[in-house]
């Protein structure tokens, strides 16, 4: 809000002619012609001195939106009126009062008229001293309003558009993305590489059969990730990040949904595997498990395109004879145009049948949980491996010194106060302290994976698991001890979740 004091009039005037000027432009409107401040100003100033007006103050509202009242200049007006400084409000149009018929009633009826205040608008050409005026004020009070659901009906017509176009709207950047402006202005999701990590272990995690709290927890102690990432607490700040369809490279608004512009963080197989598991709201998988129905759904990629594979129907039906069931490459079988990956995938020659691939990855496990031994040396060589994700944290760990750096060069320049910059400065060594945690981690732990002390246990219960028959059991300690398990041809590699 912007005020300009003239100085005092002299000491005979009628106070009847003494006026208040208010100017309004909504961000949108400051370069349109008549409805810049300084074109509105002038316009009023000339009215008054025509009509012998004296000036007592210029209240101005410079990119307020005229839907609400909430504004200082209006105040300010409202406080003259009531004072008794000013028996005259002069606007250039009444829009620039309010587009709100309710407003516009409430200034007119209980602040202007109640003080004995008259309100004028030069381009409607009335004046509420006279019936008519006050008559006229209500009619293109509501026509003003009017106009403002017409421009809200446009703008959501438009964000509709958009939307099929795979624009995000939201005021809100989800974890994992930064917003970035494009050079046609608007705004696009890009990937961040630092809290993107966090939300791809969180699906990991959970598809792993993690509970939310203990996913939450885990998060927030690599990635130092508090407050900016949970409001209440990490079970529901997890829950509300895995059912956000974004992370699948979907945009919503309301009941629509579309495919989005942005990079997807996870496939939209995990997001739905996810999903439905969260739907159930149970600790471990509920599914009901039979030879057919694939222990390794969800975790079988092809060694050659990189898609993933599914359980497919293969052969023709014959009587006494069933059909076989086959994990195929989604590139090959091409019953989802979205998990194609390749349309010159190798990876023909050989569909494992379900029973078949199953029997031999739990021949695997099932060897680990005889020999101890194979289960170190598994541990050891995943020990050598190097962190996939050890140049993140150390760029993230870069960016978080240069901003304390920032920040302490500005307070040492006088450019601002201790007090303005401590809460912020206090959070940037959180993060600072959580990153050099897992910088030092690092080597010595594979983002979150299974301890080998946690898989020994694991297997310890695989042999319980089958004499029971237990299906459900089965299908999460399978889930859990292996991370994927890639397919090419006849070759079968297994990567395990655990260190």
């Amino acid at each position: 809000m912007k005020q300009k004091e003239l100085s005092p009039a002299p000491a005979a005037f009628n106070l009847e002619n003494v006026a208040d000027l208010y100017i309004r432009v909504s961000t949108t409107e400051q370069a349109e012609e008549g409805y810049s401040v300084g074109e509105q100003e002038a316009r009023l100033r000339a009215y008054c001195s025509a009509m012998g007006f004296t000036v007592n103050a210029v209240h101005i509202d410079p990119g307020y939106s005229g839907a609400t009242l909430d504004r200082p200049g209006i105040n300010q007006v409202i406080k003259d009126v009531r004072g008794g400084y000013v028996k005259k409000v002069i606007v250039w149009k009444l829009d620039r009062l309010s587009r709100s018929q309710k407003d516009t009633l409430v200034l007119l009826e209980d602040v202007f008229l109640q003080n004995g205040c008259n309100f004028v608008s030069i381009m409607e050409s009335f004046d509420t001293a006279t019936p008519f005026g006050r008559c006229i004020v209500g009619i293109l009070a509501a026509f003003a309003q009017m106009e403002r659901e017409n421009i809200k009906a446009r703008l959501v017509m438009g964000k509709q558009a958009g939307l099929k176009e795979g624009n995000y709207y939201s005021g809100i950047t989800p974890i994992g993305y930064k917003s970035e402006l494009q050079e046609n202005g608007k705004r696009t999701l890009v990937v961040d590489p630092f809290s993107s990590q966090a939300v791809k272990d969180m699906y990991r995690l959970y598809s792993s059969g993690r509970s939310l709290g203990e996913i939450g927890v885990y998060v927030q102690k690599k990635y130092g990730i508090n407050t900016k990432f949970c409001r209440t607490d990490a079970a529901s700040a997890c829950s509300r990040i895995l059912r956000n369809p974004v992370y699948a490279g979907r945009v919503v608004m309301g009941d629509l949904e579309y495919s989005g512009k942005h990079e997807a963080l996870v496939s939209p197989e995990v997001w739905q595997k996810v999903n439905d598991r969260l739907s159930q709201n149970k600790k471990a998988f509920k599914r009901t498990y039979s030879g057919s129905d694939g222990l390794l759904s969800g975790l079988l990629f092809c060694g050659d395109c990189g898609a993933r594979m599914s359980i497919r129907n293969w052969g023709w039906k014959q009587k006494g004879k069933p059909i076989t069931k086959k994990y195929i490459c989604y590139s090959v079988s091409r019953c989802s145009k979205r998990m194609i990956k390749s349309d010159s995938c190798s990876n023909r020659k050989e569909h494992f049948t379900v029973s078949d691939l199953d029997a031999l990855v739990l021949e695997e496990i099932k060897k680990l949980a005889l020999d101890p031994a194979s289960l170190d040396a598994l541990a050891e060589e995943s020990a050598g491996e190097t962190p996939p994700d050890l140049g993140v944290f150390r760029e993230r760990l870069g960016n978080v010194e240069k901003q304390i750096t920032r920040l302490l060069n500005l307070y040492q320049n006088g450019v601002v106060e201790l007090e303005e910059i401590q809460d912020r400065l206090s959070a940037l060594k959180e993060e600072r302290k959580a990153a050099q945690k897992c910088l030092e981690e690092a080597e010595a732990e594979d983002s979150g994976k299974m301890s080998k002390g946690e898989a020994a246990a694991a297997l310890a219960s695989l042999s319980g698991i089958i004499e029971a028959g237990d299906g459900d059991g089965l299908y999460a300690l399978v889930h859990s001890l292996i991370e994927k398990v890639v397919v090419l041809n006849g070759d079968i590699t297994i990567y395990w979740a655990f260190c």
